[in-house]
């Protein structure tokens, strides 16, 4: 399997709009990665379908698509349960939602070629010590031609990117982060048959601190990103964050 590396542009699915609020505050520079991430989510119909978000937290995204596809089931897995009062509305007004307590390294509670896609949000960083595991349990709950998709990732070829980075997560005292790499994507590939890295931020992210004050900034760094992808691609693998998708 190899890897295919490429950055979206519009026009994104309509319904990815709708779900950006559960995101929360994210910085305008990263709009158009999240716009492209949720419209792979929407990619399919999910219509009568299942769709499992691993790692999904309060589950803002997870209850996003279920309102994109009333008809399907979705899950909400997180290590705690989602609850509380607005959990209980949206569980109200959404009948194909739900939540449940669970580990992403342990689904034998789901039969095999249950789902039609898995995908999590900055989550696959979360869990990189294990992609072998990571992936033998998704490949083995997905049908075939189901989606496994993680949604704005931290890449780390790009050395200014890394020590960038490095210092903010020091800054944070975050322990729990770690950069991705193309290896890492062609070992997961392994158990899928394709991969498709969408790559974004490559002057994006160092000049964040000025572009994410002035929305003007932040629309003219992305189409000078945009340019450069296109015209170098070789400059793709050093772009700071990503958006991945694997086909089963």
């Amino acid at each position: 399997m190899s890897l295919h590396l490429k950055h979206p542009e519009a026009p994104f699915d309509q319904r990815a709009e709708a779900m950006l609020p559960a995101v929360g505050g994210f910085p305008p520079s990263d709009r158009p990665l999240f716009l492209a991430g949720y419209s792979e989510l929407c990619r399919i119909d999910l219509s009568g379908k299942r769709a499992l978000e691993i790692c999904g937290g309060f589950g803002k995204l997870a209850a996003g698509l279920a309102e994109n596809f009333p008809a399907a089931e979705v899950i909400g897995l997180d290590l705690y349960a989602a609850s509380g009062p607005e959990i209980e509305e949206r569980l109200k007004r959404l009948p194909g939602l739900s939540y449940v307590a669970g580990d992403a390294f342990d689904l034998s509670e789901y039969e095999e070629a249950s789902f039609d896609l898995v995908w999590g949000q900055a989550a696959l960083h979360h869990l990189a010590h294990d992609i072998d595991g990571l992936c033998e349990q998704v490949s083995r709950v997905l049908k075939p031609g189901g989606r496994f998709v993680f949604i704005f990732e931290p890449m780390g070829h790009n050395l200014l990117v890394a020590a960038i980075r490095a210092v903010r997560m020091a800054q944070g005292e975050l322990g729990d982060e770690s950069n991705l790499y193309l290896s890492q994507f062609e070992r997961m590939g392994r158990h899928f048959s394709s991969c498709e890295v969408q790559m974004f931020n490559f002057l994006g992210y160092p000049m964040k601190a000025v572009s994410d004050r002035f929305g003007f900034l932040s629309s003219a760094v992305h189409g000078l990103d945009a340019w450069l992808f296109r015209t170098f691609p070789k400059l793709l693998r050093y772009g700071a964050n990503c958006n991945v998708i694997f086909t089963k």
